[in-house]
């Protein structure tokens, strides 16, 4: 028995898809089968990779949708190809970067349109500001006190993983063990915080994409101490 394997939906495929739709001699319109068949992949290729937020995608997807028109017009076409092509550059330069599979989901969903249009900087400083948010709002959600002003920063993190309250915890810090494990992470945090929150606030005005890629693991080390914070307190976020 022959076996049709399945086509591999990546970008080369959906350019030549489009292609084909584009150079046929009949007329394409907008609820033709292969037409639909090649929607429904892109969308799905382009949410998968988190492509959602990025100009390329915003011109395809407005020249996408089911107009009044009856027949594909050249123009769409040409706008279609053209963004495509772009986003194909943009995956071909990332397309050995496998340090994405250690990126917490938050900081990923956040930072990837930005990493991927250079902006190093305005990357790292969003996952860090994410990491404060995120504590603020669980602060706000179960520590908050009508008689303390809200704290910010490093003294967030002192405050809410406090060793002598009852506050987030990572392990059992009764232990040698687990009292140093919660000392660390407050130290990691603030450090963290304070360091790499704002660095276009600090001499280095840039910051190279290696730089970038450090910081970012970091980010999301701190992201995954949280879920577990959040897994040991046993709290909803």
């Amino acid at each position: 028995m022959n076996i049709v394997e399945k086509e591999i939906i990546n970008i080369d495929y959906l350019i030549e898809q489009f292609r084909s739709l584009y150079d046929s001699v009949t007329p394409i319109t907008f609820r033709h089968k292969n037409y639909l068949e090649f929607k429904n992949n892109l969308t799905k290729f382009i949410y998968e990779n988190h492509l959602n937020q990025t100009t390329e995608w915003k011109l395809i997807s407005k020249n996408l949708v089911i107009k009044s028109s009856q027949y594909m017009v050249v123009e769409e076409a040409d706008i279609i190809l053209e963004q495509l092509e772009k986003i194909k550059l943009i995956l071909l330069e990332n397309k050995n970067e496998y340090f994405w599979q250690y990126i917490h989901p938050i900081i990923k969903e956040l930072v990837f349109v930005k990493y991927n249009s250079k902006q190093y900087a305005d990357a790292v400083e969003s996952a860090f500001k994410e990491i404060n948010s995120r504590l603020k709002k669980i602060y706000r959600k179960h520590y908050s006190s009508p008689q303390l002003k809200e704290p910010d920063g490093k003294k967030l993190i002192e405050y809410i993983f406090a060793l002598e309250q009852n506050r987030l915890k990572f392990e059992n810090i009764s232990t040698e063990s687990g009292e140093n494990i919660q000392k660390g992470y407050i130290q990691i945090f603030s450090g963290a915080i304070t360091a790499i929150r704002n660095p276009k606030a600090h001499e280095n005005l840039t910051l190279t994409k290696d730089s970038a890629i450090k910081r970012l693991i970091l980010a999301s080390l701190l992201m995954d101490k949280i879920d577990d914070a959040i897994a040991y307190t046993n709290i909803a976020e």
